[in-house]
C-alpha cells in the first residue's frame, strides 16, 4: 500500500473526526473571508452609493457669483471637450437653503438644504433607471423624500423657500448689508416627492447620509433673484458613468473653460478726463483704463493676475475709502499715537466737520499722476503720517500746509457685525488744485468742465457702489449704516460738481496700512497701455481697447493657475476615492477576529489530538511493522492537508454567509455604526483566494505542530491505545525555561497594553496600530495564563482522602481535570479567547457626560450667516425682541464662524479631504476661563503651558496675530482626537503639521496644538477667528453655535430661537443627542465585535462538549467500576459535571483576568470604564449554555450498561 492510498482510504475510515476537524478549519476560514469580504462590501458599497448620487455628473463648477449661462454651450462646443465628456449644464445651487412649511399653526422647518434650479436636461443625468420626474413650472418644487419627512409634506402641499442673498460686497464690511441676507419665495407648490436614489440622493460631499435636496426650475430661480440669464454652477458629465476621466481630462476642461470679465465679476473701464464747451469737441486730458470689481476690493489673486497681464504696461494701484468726518485738530491737541478709537461723543460744531467723504490711497507717477502742482510736476510723495487735500477741503476746513487733520472712519472689517469707528491724524503735507466745472452732473450726464481739470479731479478714481456712487445726493444714499453727520449744503454742493472724486490723497501704503483687509488692499488699477495716446479717447482706435485688455488678463489668469473661483470640482474621482474609507474595516475586523480565529485553531488542535488518540493503536501497528515515524507523520500531516482544503473551502462558503449577516447587522440592528442602511454584499476573488490560502496554511501549521508534538509518544503506549498525556507521570517543579517564558509573555502583555492606552503612543500608532496592540496585549497575557494554567495541571498529584469527605468530590474533579493537561488546558483557552474578547470590548463603550458636550446643551447652525453678535445681551434685545431678550437672560449663546467641508467624524466613512472649519471666538476662550472642570471638554493633550494650561482654548487666541499657513508658521488647530486618528490618519499627536488643500489650490499647513477626548465637536477643525478670517476672506457671519441653557430650560430657549432667526435657518440640535450619535458609532462597533466574541463562546462551549464526551468515553470502565462500587448516580454526575464547571468557569476566569490586564491600562489613561450590567447577563446565559453541555455528558454517563463498560466496549 503507497502513501497516498493510505491517505485516502483513512480519509474516509475516519471520516468523522476528519469532518469535525474540517468544520473547526472551516471556523477559522469563515472568520477570516468574512471579515475581508466586509472590506470589500464596504468600499464596493461606498462606490456604489457615489456612482448612483452623482449620476453621469463627473465635474462640478461652483462659484460664489452670477455668470452668464451660455458659459456652458461654449464649454461643451470647445475642440476636445466630447473626446472625454459628453454634456454641460448650467445651474444654480444653494447648499444652504431653508424649507419652511406651514401647517394648522404649525411651522417646520428644514435648514442647510441643497437647493438645485435645473433645467428639464438635469435628469438626463440620472443612471438611477427612476422615472423622469414631471418638468417643472413657475411656483414648483420637487422634494426628495428624506426632506419631505422631516416637514411632513407631500405632493400638493406649499412650502416657502428661503435662500442667503449672493451679496457683491461682504457684510463684514461696513459698507456690506448685513440686514437683508435673505430672499424668500412663498408658495411653491410640491408636484413630487422623489426617492432618495439617483440624483435625489445628489450631493456635493461624500457622505453616506441622506442628503435634503429641494429642485426648482432654474428660470424660476433667475426670476426671483433677478439674475436673469445667469447661472452660479455648471454640471459636466462623462462618457463612462463609471468610471470619471482622470486628471489630464480634468487639466483640458480647465483649460477649456473661457470665463470673460463680466463673468468673473471685473470691469475693465474706459476712463476720459476731458473738457469743453457746450456743442465743442471734447478735449482730452487724459485717457486710461480702469480695473475694478462689483465687490468694490480687489483680491489679492486678481492683483496677481494684473500684475502679469499688464506688466508691460503702464499700472498704478489705488485704494479709495470712505471717511466719516474730517476736520481740523489744533497742533498740541492731535493724538500722539496718531490714531484710536472715536469717542461717543465730542465738544465739536456741525460746522467744523466735513462729512462723508472720500480718499484715495495712491502714488503719484508720471503722466497718471493723479498729484500735480499748476506746472504738471508730481508733488512730493506724503509720509506715513501725512495727507494731501484738495484745494476744495482745504478751503473748506481753512487748513494749511503743517496743520492737522482728523479723519474719523470705520474699521475695513466689522467685529460681530457692529462698525467700530476709529481716528487718525494727519499731517497736511500739501494741497492740490480741484477746478470747478461749469455744469454739475445731471442724471445721465457728467459735469462739463470749460478749463482743463487737474488730474486730481478724477471721479473714476473710486470704483461704482450701487446705491451710493449711483445717487444724485448724498442724502439718498443707500447705506448699511444710519448718516449721524448732517449733510451741509457745502457737501452737497461737492457731490454735485465732483461725485465721487476724493476729496483728499494719503500714500498708498498709509491707506492700505488703515484700510486694507482680508478682501483685498486695492479699489481699482489704473492702466496705460504702451503706445496709447493720453490726449484721444481710451476707445478712439486705440492698439489697446478694454476688450483686447480683458483677454489679456483672462490668459493671465489661466497661465498662472489663477481661476478666481472657476475651479472645477471632480466630485466623482474624489468621491472614488474617498470611497476608500476612513477605517480598513477588513484589518478591523481580523485584529479583533484573531481570538475567534485563535479559538477555532486550538478546537482544530484539539480534535486532531483526539482523533490522534483514537486512531493510537493503528499508529502504533504502523510503527511495530516498520514504518518510520517521519513517513508516518507526514502521511498524517498529508491527510490533514486534504481535510484542510475541504473545510477552507467549506469555510469560504461560510464566509460569504458570515459577511452577509454581518451586513444584516449592520443595516439593521448595529446601524448606529454607519448612519444609514447604504450597505451591500460585494465580493473580489482576492479576497476569496486569500481567505482560503490563509485559511488552510494557519490549518496546516496548527495540525504540523500537533503532529510534531506528539513524535516520542512509545510504540507500546500507541499500540494499548493511549496516546495522550493523561499516563505521563505527574511532573515536579516546571522547568525554568517555561517560567521564564511565562513571565516574559506577562511583561509583554502588559507593557503592549500601556502602551495602547497611551493617548501619544496610540496617536502614532494608528486604529489600527492600536487594535494590534491591544489584541497583542491579549493573547501575551493568555498565553502566560495558560502556561500557568498547564504547569499547575501537571504537578497535580497528591493523595486522595476519604472519598466520604465532601471536599473530595472537588480533588477528583480537579485531579480528573489533570488527568490530561495539554487537552484541558486547550478546552480552557477555547473559552478564555471568547471571553476576553466579550470582556475587554465592553469595557470601552462609551456614554454622554458633559465633559463631552463642554457643559452646552444645544448645537446649533443657520442656513443664512449672522452678523450679530448674539452673545451681547443688547444685541439679543434687538435681534429677537427685548420679550424674548429677557428669556434668554440666561442663556449662553458662542458664536463660531463656519467654513463648510467634509464631516470629519465618525459619522462618516467616506474618506475626509477638506474637513469643515470652526473659526473659534474670543467669547468662547473667555467662556471657559471660569468653566468648570467637569462642564469643561476633556483634553486627551495639548500644547498649553504656564496659565494656558487651565484653558487650552487660549492657544487660538493669537491676540490679531495671524499664522500664514505655511509649512515654517503654521495654523494652531484643535480638534478631536477620534477625527485625529481615524479621519485624518494623523498619529503624530500634539505639534504634528499637516497640510490640508481647500479651494483654488489653497494649501494651509496646521499644527495640532491641542487634542479634545470623544467631543461634540468631532469632525471639525478649530482654528482662532483670526486665521479664520485671513484665510477664508469670504466667509462673512456666523453659522455654528453653542448653546447653554440652565436645567431645564433648554427646549424653551432653544424653541424661541429656532422661531426667532427662523428666516436665517436656525436649527439647533441637543448636544447630548449628538454626542451619544457620535458615541453610537464606536459603541456599536463594540457590539459587532462582541457578537465576534459570541461566535468564539459557541465554538468554546462545542469544545467543551467534545473533551467532555471523550473524557467519558476514555473513563468509561472506570466510570463503571464506581457505579459497581456502590456510587450512587447522583453523585458521580455531580463529579463529572463539577469537571465541566472547572473548565468553564476557568476559561471564563482566564479570559476575565487577561481582559482586566489589558483593560487597566485604559481605564487609568484612556477613560475606559467597568463592564455593565449587560455583559454579566451574557457571561449568565454562556455560563448556563456550558452547564448544558456538562449535563448532556452526565446524561451519556449515567444511561451507559455496566457490564459492557467494565470490559472497555
Amino acid at each position: 500500500m503507497n502513501a497516498w492510498r493510505y491517505v485516502t482510504r483513512s480519509l474516509l475510515h475516519h471520516w468523522r473526526i476528519n469532518c469535525a476537524v474540517a468544520l473547526g478549519v472551516a471556523a477559522a476560514t469563515a472568520v477570516l473571508t468574512g471579515a475581508l469580504l466586509i472590506g470589500d462590501s464596504m468600499r464596493g458599497s461606498l462606490r456604489t452609493l457615489t456612482l448612483d448620487r452623482l449620476g453621469r455628473i463627473d465635474e462640478i463648477l461652483i462659484v460664489d457669483r452670477f455668470f452668464r449661462v451660455e458659459l456652458a454651450d461654449e464649454l461643451s462646443s470647445s475642440p476636445g471637450f466630447a473626446d472625454h465628456y459628453g454634456q454641460s449644464e448650467a445651474a444654480i445651487l444653494f447648499p444652504q437653503g431653508t424649507i419652511e412649511v406651514k401647517q394648522q399653526e404649525q411651522v417646520s422647518r428644514a435648514g442647510n438644504v441643497l437647493v438645485m434650479g435645473i433645467s428639464p436636461d438635469f435628469w438626463l443625468l440620472d443612471t438611477a433607471g427612476e422615472s423622469r420626474p414631471p418638468q417643472l413650472g413657475p411656483q414648483q418644487i420637487i422634494l426628495n423624500q428624506p426632506l419631505a419627512e422631516e416637514l411632513g409634506v407631500g405632493v400638493g402641499g406649499e412650502v416657502t423657500l428661503r435662500l442667503p442673498e449672493l451679496q457683491q460686497i461682504s457684510p463684514d464690511s461696513p459698507l456690506g448689508d448685513s440686514e437683508d441676507s435673505v430672499r424668500s419665495i412663498p408658495r411653491l407648490e410640491v408636484i413630487q416627492v422623489i426617492p432618495a436614489r439617483g440624483l435625489g440622493r445628489f450631493d456635493l460631499r461624500a457622505s453616506q447620509s441622506l442628503p435634503r435636496n429641494a429642485y426648482v426650475a432654474l428660470s424660476t430661480l433667475q426670476d426671483e433673484l433677478r439674475q436673469k440669464g445667469l447661472a452660479n454652477a455648471l454640471l459636466v458629465s462623462g462618457k463612462d458613468p463609471s468610471q470619471p476621466p482622470g486628471v489630464e481630462a480634468s487639466r483640458l476642461l480647465a483649460g477649456m473653460l473661457k470665463p470673460t470679465l463680466e463673468d468673473q465679476g471685473l470691469l475693465i473701464t474706459p476712463v476720459d478726463l476731458s473738457w469743453g464747451g457746450e456743442g465743442k469737441d471734447p478735449q482730452v486730458v487724459l485717457s486710461y483704463f480702469s480695473l475694478s470689481s462689483t465687490r468694490m476690493m480687489l483680491d489679492d489673486d486678481v492683483v496677481a493676475v494684473a500684475e502679469q497681464a499688464f506688466e508691460k504696461h503702464t499700472r498704478q494701484a489705488v485704494l479709495t475709502y470712505l471717511a466719516n468726518a474730517i476736520f481740523k485738530v489744533d497742533s498740541g491737541q492731535h493724538a500722539k499715537e496718531s490714531s484710536g478709537l472715536v469717542p461717543g461723543e465730542r465738544d465739536l460744531e456741525p460746522a467744523e466737520l466735513v462729512p462723508y467723504s472720500l480718499i484715495a490711497a495712491v502714488d503719484s507717477i508720471d503722466t497718471l499722476g493723479p498729484l500735480q502742482d499748476d506746472n504738471g510736476q508730481l508733488l512730493v510723495p506724503a509720509g506715513d503720517d501725512e495727507i494731501i487735500l484738495t484745494s476744495w477741503l482745504a478751503r473748506d476746513l481753512e487748513a494749511v500746509v503743517g496743520d492737522w487733520i482728523r479723519v474719523e472712519y470705520f474699521e475695513p472689517e466689522t467685529t460681530h457685525g457692529k462698525n467700530v469707528e476709529r481716528f487718525v491724524d494727519l499731517q497736511v503735507k500739501a494741497v492740490v488744485r480741484l477746478e470747478e466745472p461749469a455744469r454739475p452732473y445731471g442724471r445721465r450726464t457728467k459735469a462739463l468742465f470749460d478749463k482743463p481739470p487737474t488730474l486730481a479731479n478724477d471721479a473714476s478714481l473710486t470704483p461704482e457702489v450701487p446705491g451710493v456712487t449711483d445717487q444724485r445726493s448724498i442724502n439718498d444714499w443707500d447705506l448699511p449704516f444710519p448718516l449721524v453727520h448732517r449733510i451741509r449744503g457745502p457737501d452737497d454742493d461737492f457731490w454735485n460738481n465732483h461725485r465721487t472724486t476724493p476729496k483728499a490723497y494719503v500714500s498708498l501704503a498709509t491707506g492700505q496700512r488703515l484700510w486694507g483687509s482680508r478682501f483685498g488692499k486695492l479699489t481699482s488699477f489704473r492702466i496705460l497701455p504702451p503706445s496709447h495716446d493720453t490726449t484721444r479717447p481710451a476707445e478712439d482706435d486705440q492698439a489697446w481697447d478694454s476688450n483686447r485688455l480683458a483677454v489679456s488678463f483672462v490668459e493671465s489668469g489661466q497661465e498662472l493657475d489663477i481661476t478666481l473661483g472657476f475651479e472645477f470640482l471632480p466630485v466623482k474621482r474624489n468621491g472614488l476615492d474617498a470611497s476608500r474609507g476612513t477605517t480598513p474595516f477588513d484589518m478591523l475586523f481580523l485584529a479583533l477576529s484573531l481570538f475567534v480565529i485563535a479559538a477555532a485553531l486550538m478546537l482544530v488542535s484539539l480534535l486532531f489530538k483526539l482523533g490522534m488518540q483514537q486512531r493510537s493503536s493503528e499508529t502504533g501497528t504502523l510503527m511495530a511493522v516498520g514504518i518510520p515515524g517521519r513517513r508516518i507523520g507526514r502521511m498524517l500531516v498529508a491527510e490533514n492537508i486534504l481535510v484542510s482544503i475541504l473545510g477552507s473551502m467549506l469555510g469560504v462558503a461560510a464566509g460569504v454567509g458570515y459577511a452577509m449577516l454581518m451586513l444584516a447587522g449592520l443595516r439593521s440592528w448595529w446601524v448606529g455604526a454607519i448612519s444609514t442602511p447604504f450597505l451591500d454584499f460585494h465580493w473580489t476573488s482576492r479576497s476569496l483566494l486569500l481567505g482560503a490560502v490563509m485559511g488552510t496554511m494557519i490549518s496546516i501549521i496548527t495540525i504540523a505542530w500537533s503532529v510534531w508534538r506528539s513524535r516520542k509518544t512509545p510504540v507500546r503506549q500507541l499500540l494499548s491505545g493511549q496516546a495522550g498525556e493523561a499516563s505521563m507521570p505527574p511532573r515536579g517543579r516546571p522547568p525554568r525555561w517555561l517560567s521564564i517564558t511565562t513571565g516574559i509573555c506577562f511583561l509583554v502583555g502588559v507593557a503592549l497594553a500601556i502602551l495602547a492606552a497611551q493617548p501619544q503612543m496610540a496617536m502614532a500608532m494608528g486604529s489600527e496600530g492600536q487594535a494590534g496592540a491591544f489584541v497583542g496585549a491579549g493573547a501575551a497575557i493568555l498565553v502566560g495564563l495558560l502556561m500557568v494554567i498547564r504547569s499547575r495541571l501537571r504537578r497535580q498529584g497528591s493523595p486522595a482522602r476519604s472519598l466520604a469527605d465532601p471536599p473530595v468530590l472537588f480533588r477528583l474533579a480537579t485531579r480528573n481535570a489533570s488527568r490530561n493537561p495539554q487537552r484541558s488546558t486547550m478546552t480552557i483557552g477555547l473559552m478564555a479567547t471568547a471571553s476576553f474578547l466579550v470582556l475587554s470590548m465592553g469595557a470601552f463603550r462609551l456614554d454622554v457626560n458633559e465633559n463631552g458636550t463642554g457643559g452646552f446643551d444645544g448645537i446649533a447652525t443657520s442656513s443664512v450667516p449672522i452678523y450679530d453678535n448674539l452673545a451681547d445681551p443688547v444685541v439679543r434685545g434687538r435681534v429677537l425682541g427685548q420679550d424674548h431678550a429677557r428669556e434668554l437672560e440666561d442663556c449662553t449663546i458662542i458664536p463660531l464662524r463656519w467654513k463648510p467641508g467634509d464631516d470629519a467624524s465618525c459619522n462618516n466613512l467616506y474618506q475626509a479631504s477638506e474637513p469643515q472649519v470652526l473659526g473659534v471666538t474670543r467669547s468662547m476662550v473667555e467662556y471657559f476661563n471660569d468653566a468648570k472642570e467637569d462642564t469643561a471638554f476633556r483634553w486627551a493633550g495639548s500644547e498649553a503651558v504656564g496659565e494656558d494650561i487651565t484653558n487650552s482654548w487660549r492657544l487660538l487666541d493669537s491676540g490679531g496675530t495671524v499664522h500664514q499657513g505655511s509649512e515654517q508658521d503654521p495654523v494652531p488647530v484643535v480638534l478631536d482626537k477620534n477625527t485625529a486618528m481615524f479621519s485624518l490618519k494623523l498619529m503624530g499627536g500634539v505639534g504634528q503639521v499637516f497640510p490640508i488643500t481647500y479651494d483654488n489650490h489653497q494649501v494651509i499647513h496646521f499644527r495640532v496644538s491641542g487634542l479634545l477626548v470623544n467631543s461634540v465637536l468631532q469632525g471639525s477643525l478649530l482654528i482662532g477667528e483670526a486665521d479664520f478670517q485671513h484665510h477664508f476672506p469670504t466667509i462673512s457671519g456666523y453659522r455654528y453655535f453653542l448653546v447653554q441653557s440652565p436645567p431645564g430650560k433648554g427646549p424653551k430657549h432653544h424653541a424661541i430661537l429656532e422661531d426667532r432667526l427662523g428666516d436665517q435657518g436656525f436649527d439647533v440640535q441637543s448636544a447630548p443627542k449628538r454626542l451619544a450619535s457620535l458615541l453610537a458609532v464606536q459603541n456599536t462597533y463594540l457590539s459587532t465585535f462582541q457578537s465576534l466574541g459570541a461566535l468564539g463562546m459557541l465554538l468554546g462551549t462545542f469544545g467543551l462538549a467534545t473533551v467532555q464526551l471523550r473524557n467519558i468515553l476514555e473513563r468509561r470502565s472506570e466510570l463503571a467500576l464506581m457505579r459497581s462500587a456502590g456510587f450512587s448516580g447522583s453523585r458521580l454526575a455531580r463529579m463529572i459535571l463539577l469537571e465541566n464547571m472547572l473548565l468553564l468557569l476557568g476559561g471564563l476566569a482566564t479570559g476575565a483576568l487577561a481582559a482586566l490586564f489589558a483593560v487597566l491600562p485604559h481605564v487609568v489613561f484612556g477613560g475606559a470604564a467597568a463592564p455593565g450590567l449587560d455583559l454579566a447577563v451574557m457571561l449568565a446565559i454562556i455560563l448556563a449554555v456550558g452547564v448544558a453541555s456538562g449535563l448532556l455528558a452526565v446524561r451519556a454517563t449515567l444511561r451507559a450498561p455496566i457490564l459492557p463498560a467494565l470490559r472497555g466496549d
